[in-house]
């Protein structure tokens, strides 16, 4: 058992999930309440889809986990969970940065190509939500792993609300993801249930109402 939550723990590290939210949403069918279905993530064009995932793993998983290994080398922190509450300022910090750095990148890249808004307001709520954490990791810990499952459930549930047709299977795979991770991380004595349950619920509010309320970039 202990074997297997690990494995849970590692595959559904917090850099992931932006890019396993996008994924689900990007290949299982849903319609966006919207005309023309402007702000549908599933009726992207196919080289769309992979070219914004690419760039979202590049500034929200290469990037950050680069830094991760330099920090390391520099014995700033002194593993890549960054387990030692007083390690985690900083990476938050410079990871909140790269969300920003991904925000003003579409948004400035924006031209005459529209994108779905989630496109937008994912880094956006993910600079709010590690920037919030950041400020709250000055006074407690609390689980990272559940902030990124709060991350993944916040953004389809958001984008749930706002389609007149989903597949059932989107809100199942958030709760299953979400339940794994965190019974994971209590199992693995990483963390209490109050600093999972926190991480979670603090992002998901966080991420829902963000991407649920940020408006159609044209």
């Amino acid at each position: 058992m202990k074997i297997f939550m690990q494995i849970i723990s590692w595959v559904f590290v917090p850099l992931f999930m932006p890019i396993y939210a996008l994924a689900i949403l990007m290949y299982i069918p849903s319609v966006e309440d919207f005309i023309l279905n402007d702000d549908s993530l599933y009726h992207l064009a196919k080289e769309n889809k992979i070219a914004i995932l690419l760039i979202f793993f590049v500034c929200s998983v290469v990037a950050p986990g680069l830094t991760l290994l330099m920090l390391m080398s520099k014995k700033i922190i002194s593993s890549i969970e960054i387990d030692n509450r007083k390690e985690r300022l900083i990476p938050l910090l410079i990871t909140a940065g790269y969300c920003l750095m991904l925000y003003l990148f579409f948004l400035f890249m924006r031209n005459d190509n529209h994108l779905p808004k989630y496109i937008y307001s994912l880094p956006l709520s993910g600079f709010m939500t590690i920037s919030l954490f950041a400020w709250i990791n000055l006074y407690t810990k609390i689980s990272l792993h559940a902030c990124g499952t709060g991350i993944l459930t916040g953004l389809i549930f958001a984008y749930c609300a706002n389609s007149i047709y989903f597949s059932f299977s989107l809100l199942m795979i958030a709760v299953f993801i979400t339940g794994f991770v965190l019974a994971s991380r209590i199992y693995l004595n990483k963390h209490t249930l109050a600093q999972v349950l926190y991480g979670f619920g603090g992002s998901c509010i966080i991420v829902f109402f963000i991407n649920y309320f940020y408006p159609t970039v044209y």
